[in-house]
């Protein structure tokens, strides 16, 4: 598992040095609904993202979160935003993310404020008939400090995969699944439906 991330990244840099330049013709602008679920939480999420001119991609997301398991009877909400960059590589782009998210937590008898930092890596192409595929790795840094409890701190290797359909030129369905510690939920899998403009 712990060499994944560089296999990731020795595909990715292959692929955009056997690439001709140009463009891949992938949406970038789109506003989605989701749900999310793990181990721990489970969550809708409204999201959006849009590319401005070439390269840079801003985005951001909402979710309201109910606790499962041992966060039984927790509920909050985690907004978060990100930056991007795509860079194009034959059929697909490389895209690069640094996402910051902050979030409150709580339940009958204590609130966590949680902190989030990532940057991230993935590969999203165009698969044919409609559909799309993205693969990517992420260092993901949570703190949440509970009060009375002291601070509980991650450093996870996250690797997520989703492939898109496009059901129309403006609307999409997307299922994704991510691969991560039990530290921060355990593996969480998506579906979403989407406008792109």
């Amino acid at each position: 598992m712990k060499h994944v991330p560089i296999l990731l990244l020795t595909l990715v840099a292959a692929a955009a040095s056997a690439a001709p330049v140009g463009d891949s013709g992938l949406n970038y602008n789109r506003l989605g609904v989701s749900y999310e679920s793990d181990d721990s939480l489970k969550s809708m999420v409204i999201s959006g993202e849009a590319k401005l001119g070439e390269y840079l991609l801003v985005g951001g997301s909402y979710s309201d979160v109910d606790g499962k398991g041992d966060l039984d009877g927790t509920s909050g909400n985690i907004a978060r935003f990100s930056l991007g960059a795509v860079f194009n590589a034959g059929p697909g782009d490389v895209i690069l993310r640094v996402s910051y998210g902050q979030g409150n937590l709580a339940n009958s008898v204590q609130l966590a404020v949680a902190d989030e930092r990532s940057f991230g890596v993935s590969y999203r192409a165009e698969l044919g008939a409609g559909f799309e595929g993205e693969m990517g790795f992420a260092r993901v840094r949570t703190r949440i400090p509970f009060l009375g409890l002291g601070l509980f701190t991650s450093n996870d290797d996250v690797i997520s995969a989703s492939v898109r359909y496009n059901v129309t030129k403006n609307f999409d369905i997307k299922l994704s699944y991510a691969l991560q510690s039990d530290d921060v939920g355990g593996n969480k899998v998506g579906l979403s439906a989407g406008y792109s403009f």
